[in-house]
């Protein structure tokens, strides 16, 4: 179970009644934020994975799993949307699109919930290396990235609107022991953090 002060945490999958909130995050966190219409497409890959926390009346983390596909819920769910993460499999490769927390939510654990949700959920289906670009003047994700075990592999010169470079960011085979060792060891130190068992 976790918890940080009143509020709890239920993982689910990202449905289309959910893009309103997500978007409502995107445009608070980013300067250049995704459209609705862009979640909405990345939702009908079947190589995406997009993952949502709500804030939950009970006092745990709640994984809703693979729920029926997104188009089979219609209407939102009322708990309100604190967080979310996306990737698309690319054969064996995990390219991490977004990870973005509400500003009442940040500093409660809920990015490294979600890196560690997407972990499990693509290590099943053959993913062996995650990758994701980040910006260079983003300390606060940096740090959590070279926590989880990515590390700067290169560099693309002014790819945002504002012209800042983004960095790229890969972690090492997700498939060997050691690595399977480090995301286990995160993951329970999450759980000691942020429990209230």
């Amino acid at each position: 179970m976790a918890t940080s002060g009143p509020a709890s945490y239920a993982l689910a999958p990202l449905m289309a009644a959910d893009v309103a909130e997500v978007v409502a995050i995107e445009r608070a966190t980013f300067r250049f934020p995704w459209s609705a219409a862009a979640f909405l497409s990345d939702l009908n890959l079947p190589y995406a994975v997009w993952r949502v926390v709500r804030a939950a009346p009970e006092a745990a983390v709640v994984d809703a799993g693979h729920a029926a596909p997104w188009r089979h819920r219609r209407q939102p769910d009322p708990r309100p949307l604190v967080a979310y993460a996306g990737l698309q499999m690319i054969l064996d490769e995990g390219h991490i699109m977004n990870v973005a927390v509400h500003p009442d939510y940040r500093r409660r654990g809920l990015g490294e919930l979600l890196l560690l949700d997407l972990y499990r959920q693509v290590r099943p289906r053959g993913v062996v290396r995650l990758t994701l670009e980040v910006r260079a003047s983003n300390l606060a994700a940096l740090g959590l990235y070279h926590k989880y075990g990515f590390a700067v592999e290169g560099r693309r010169p002014r790819y945002y609107g504002d012209g800042e470079d983004a960095l790229i960011m890969w972690t090492g085979r997700l498939d060997a022991p050691e690595a399977q060792a480090r995301w286990e060891e995160l993951r329970r130190s999450w759980h000691k953090r942020w429990s209230v068992d």
